[in-house]
């Protein structure tokens, strides 16, 4: 618990250092315009980004394997949006690191390397089966019936 309030304190002064520093060097002005259009032009790259980043997981589910690489790119994503509408100059240089694919995806693999993923490559489906004798009769003009029950896909391997 220390350790995290020590780094919020210290990543809060140096994004006001970093933000003294710059308006010193530019101006007032001219830094709020920067840090406004930084969250604009990131923003829309995190769009981008995310849906290529869907797209491949969708890909993904319909070839039968799980999208871990993407759904944790996607938090990536999600957490380089929220750096970027934060004001300063810090967080921006943080999520324009996390839009990059290189680093994006060197810490997907250290996060997926560390984490235990279960897959299953078959499919489960789960339901009850009655069987109704009444409604079999007033069904007899009907070419299939249907019916609930349960069925569970194993792999043999």
């Amino acid at each position: 618990m220390g350790r995290i309030l020590l780094f919020f304190i210290g990543a809060g002064l140096l994004e006001i250092f970093v933000f003294i520093e710059v308006g010193a060097a530019i101006g007032a002005w001219s830094t709020i315009a920067l840090i406004l259009l930084t969250a604009i032009l990131g923003l829309s790259l995190v769009r981008i980004q995310g849906l290529q980043t869907l797209m491949e997981a969708q890909t993904k589910l319909n070839r039968g394997e799980t999208p871990a690489r993407e759904m944790v790119s996607g938090m990536m994503l999600a957490l380089s949006g929220v750096l970027l509408l934060l004001p300063g100059f810090v967080t921006d240089f943080a999520g324009v690191l996390l839009l990059l694919p290189p680093v994006r995806n060197a810490l997907a693999e250290r996060f997926l390397s560390r984490a235990h993923i279960r897959g299953n490559k078959g499919h489960t489906f789960t339901a009850e089966y009655y069987y109704h004798s009444e409604t079999r009769v007033h069904d007899q003009d009907k070419k299939g019936v249907t019916f609930e029950g349960e069925v569970e896909h194993k792999d043999d391997k």
